[in-house]
């Protein structure tokens, strides 16, 4: 049965987007509404065009328009930006990844169109949007608000919102109310507020020769600039910014003429749109054009009482970005939402509002609920609003700093902008009381209401969580730091005597330099030496524990990398890996790495990781790494224990130290190459994300399995060549109190401090992948999906510890990990269940 109807009235000023889409959102929340547009016609062609970009798409997508929509254009495929010379400065990247990563493309058409359509749409509920409404007053009352047109005609509502533009009667009444209320102060400063600093002429003209659809043209140059979109069969938009003589205040900007824009024109119709096109082929071929000041204004009071402004008449931007009509459609929408909320919660207090003649809901409870949605919207809008204001400033070259930036820093940066436009995108809003579409879900980013984050995923909870790890530390603090602070006087005599002899006799030099670097000798020269006993057999026991030791730290700093390089991650976020490994090599990975896994597991709760493609770590990248730890680690790790002479085992030695360090660099150039051998799908590719995905998990599998393989066979060789009678514990495992017994050597210090640093490692890794595999277990049972038994786990992981060594089974635990991870994401996505075969990732569902 359908939910009565609220006698919540909302009065919506102007039949623009914005009003016309929260028209939709309130029908689809049962609160009446009516709207008052002051033109005859709801879809009037003036030669504007909009941008249609994800987050505005989404919820056109969920209000039933997007379709419709998309059917009208040619998504923008790529971006050409030139200069003022006809020079090509930089082309972007395949436009194509926006629809790709947020499930809809960037797209232009005439903003007529989506007028008509979203009226359209709106079906029987059509009637309560009424032509030649022009709003004069609005009265604000205690219990309502009474708006008067020029014909007349009153209508009274509990709210009336301010969709009608730039030069917005309702903000103006909304000022003169706030000065009845005392804020004297805060209005002035907010009739101040909008600035002009630059004007527009927009237009829409038919094909031109030389213009391909689905590009997007951009010309920057001195003191102004072009914005060229060429849509479905060759229709052309256009936008030509110029600055004016000066800044315009408020109310003072200039009103245009027909003959002002054709006296504008004509100085630039030798500018280039493209190399080959000058401006005045798309002139020549103009349907229809208008001539504006550009505003600009972000004002800081939304909403009074029962008043409240949306749209371009409170967050007013340059077209330069394309996200004014966007942010207006967001706060459309969101308004939409928090109306919703409150009159739900008006409802549940027993306040029967569907059977009473008018609203119950107070003035403060309105003033309450719009000042928590202003607050909100204040949060996200000002980052969009500088970016519009800042573009605009560059593609007009407005002054050395912007040059710069045009000339030197975008045409360098554009993936990474690309990447920061996305993810701006991710954070909008959706309606509330519809499901979020399909192609929201099944993108390669996410969006962030999609995947709301948990109770679990709070940081002072995961931080109460990780206290095993914090334990693992106090325990490399209480044993291996104990065994190192008694070992440091004989480190000091060996390096005071300037020899180490190994058990064969050989005399290994310490004074003489390795890096021929005095610093990296300073620094990392007693650390070689440590080593030493180890690599060079004079304790067969310790060698045999060191050579697997250092094997099995192959799968756990590539982890620790890999981790870091997931989409959802920032580019810096690998810093974080290489620091530890760094300390690593100074405090031993016993201390570090319970440190080390307690951050990474804090700040990356599941929430991050299963939206959208966030898991996923690019296949070259994976793939480099894997190379990488091969060729720059393993080898030299064995190169540490093969040579006959110890000399050169010691130089080898003093190679690994810098291992982490030296490991992300050689993976770097080898992942750029990797990427230009094997080009991800294009974006055009039906298949493109089943493809992704399917590539991801099988690198990935490679991946661990051949990491397990390596230190799982360099395992099973300790156990065959260690000297008969020892017990295999014995290579692993210190005495409990050996820790407290005094150190009698040099050797015998260092073979101790190596086992409890192993030991550390080993158990912080293992409580590091028991708290991962305990949140996919949790979200798993909270979907009423099937999931692993806990004592099957540890069998698993104890029987594989066992036959393969701990190194090999952290491999495998961590690779079983990943591949829950992403049946679990398949799942989610898809709304049902998710199944992984051998090799590929069935994807279910679709758009």
């Amino acid at each position: 049965m359908e939910a009565p109807q609220s006698k919540f009235r909302v009065v919506i000023v102007g039949g623009s987007i914005a009003g016309l889409t929260l028209a939709h959102g309130l029908l689809r929340n049962n609160i009446d509404f009516v709207v008052l547009e002051s033109r005859d016609d709801i879809a009037p062609q003036v030669g504007a065009s909009i941008s249609i970009n994800p987050n505005g798409s989404r919820i056109f997508d969920q209000i039933g328009v997007f379709d419709e929509i998309r059917d009208l254009v040619e998504p923008l495929r790529q971006e050409e930006i030139w200069s003022d010379s006809g020079k090509l400065i930089t082309r972007s990247v395949d436009l194509r990844l926006v629809s790709e990563r947020l499930g809809y493309p960037a797209m232009f058409l005439d903003r007529q169109a989506v007028l008509a359509i979203l009226y359209k749409h709106l079906g029987a509920a059509q009637s309560r949007v009424l032509l030649n409404k022009k709003v004069t007053e609005v009265d604000h009352l205690p219990e309502k608000v009474v708006v008067h047109c020029a014909d007349n005609t009153t209508f009274e509502g509990d709210l009336v919102v301010g969709a009608d533009g730039v030069r917005s009667t309702i903000r103006y009444r909304m000022w003169d109310y706030m000065e009845t209320r005392g804020l004297i102060r805060e209005t002035a400063e907010e009739r101040k507020r909008m600035k002009s600093e630059y004007n527009c002429v927009f237009g829409i003209a038919e094909p031109t020769p030389g213009l391909v659809s689905g590009m997007l043209y951009r010309t920057y140059g001195e003191g102004y600039s072009l914005l060229v979109i060429s849509s479905k069969h060759g229709r052309v938009y256009y936008f030509f910014f110029a600055k004016m003589d000066k800044v315009y205040t408020g109310n003072d900007t200039p009103q245009y003429s027909q003959a002002d824009l054709e006296e504008q024109v004509a100085k630039y119709l030798g500018k280039p749109v493209t190399g080959t096109v000058p401006f005045s082929e798309v002139i020549q071929r103009t349907v229809t054009q208008t001539m504006v000041p550009l505003e600009e204004a972000l004002f800081k009071h939304w909403c009074m009482d029962r008043f409240v402004c949306i749209g371009d008449s409170i967050h007013k931007m340059t077209p330069n970005l394309g996200q004014g009509g966007m942010c207006a459609i967001e706060s459309a929408a969101s308004l939409a939402n928090s109306l919703a909320t409150l009159v739900v919660h008006d409802a549940s207090e027993g306040k029967n509002i569907s059977a009473s003649s008018s609203s119950s809901i107070s003035v403060d409870e309105i003033h309450r609920c719009l000042k928590n949605w202003e607050a909100a919207r204040l949060a996200r809008i000002p980052t969009v609003y500088a970016g519009s204001r800042d573009l605009t400033r560059i593609e007009a070259l407005a002054s050395p700093k912007y040059k710069f930036i045009a000339f030197y820093i975008l045409p360098y940066f554009g993936s990474y902008l690309l990447d920061l436009n996305c993810l701006m995108m991710t954070g909008s809003v959706k309606l509330d009381c519809e499901p979020a579409p399909a192609r929201s879900l099944q993108c390669t980013m996410a969006y962030t209401d999609s995947y709301p984050q948990t109770s679990a995923d709070k940081a002072w909870k995961r931080a109460l969580k990780v206290a095993p790890l914090v334990a693992c530390y106090a325990a490399a603090s209480a044993t291996m730091g104990a065994v190192v602070q008694k070992t440091m006087p004989y480190l000091i005599k060996q390096i005071a005597q300037g020899t180490w002899m190994a058990s064969n006799g050989e005399v290994i030099n310490l004074t003489e330099p390795i890096y021929h670097v005095q610093f990296l000798d300073n620094l990392l020269g007693p650390m070689a030496l440590c080593f030493l006993p180890s690599i060079s057999g004079s304790d067969p026991q310790s060698r045999l524990q060191m050579l697997s030791f250092m094997t099995d730290l192959s799968p756990v700093y590539g982890i620790w990398l890999l981790e870091s390089l997931r989409n959802s991650e920032s580019w810096y976020k690998v810093l974080l890996p290489i620091t530890a490994g760094i300390a690593s090599q100074f405090c031993g990975i016993g201390m570090i790495a319970p440190l080390y896994f307690a951050v990474e597991y804090i700040a990356t709760p599941l929430s991050r990781i299963l939206p959208g493609h966030n898991r996923i770590i690019d296949p070259s990248t994976t793939g480099a790494l894997l190379v990488s730890l091969l060729g720059s680690y393993n080898l030299i790790t064995y190169a540490n224990f093969i040579p006959r002479a110890i000399e050169t085992r010691h130089w080898y030695n003093a190679i690994w130290q810098l291992f982490p360090v030296t490991l992300p660099l050689l993976q770097l150039p080898i992942a750029l190459l990797a990427r230009r051998l094997f080009p991800r799908p294009p974006p055009a590719d039906p298949d493109a994300k089943t493809k992704i995905q399917r590539r991801n998990i099988r690198t990935v599998r490679f991946f661990y399995r051949t990491l397990a393989l390596v230190s799982g066979l360099t395992f099973i060789y300790t156990r065959f060549t260690k000297p008969q009678g020892t017990p295999m514990a014995s290579l692993f495992f210190p005495g409990l109190t050996e820790h407290l017994a005094p150190v009698t050597s040099f050797s015998q210090g260092i073979t101790l401090a190596l086992q409890y640093d192993q030991l550390m490692s080993v158990a912080s890794g293992f409580v590091w992948l028991a708290l991962r595999f305990r949140e996919l277990k949790e979200r798993q049972e909270s979907r009423s999906e099937a999931t692993f038994s806990w004592w099957k786990a540890v069998g698993a992981c104890a029987a594989s510890t066992f036959a393969l060594g701990p190194g090999a089974t952290f491999a495998l635990g961590w690779g079983w990990r990943e591949e829950m991870l992403e049946q679990l994401a398949v799942s989610m996505q898809s709304g049902g269940s998710g199944h992984l075969a051998e090799g590929e990732v069935v994807m279910q569902g679709g758009k």
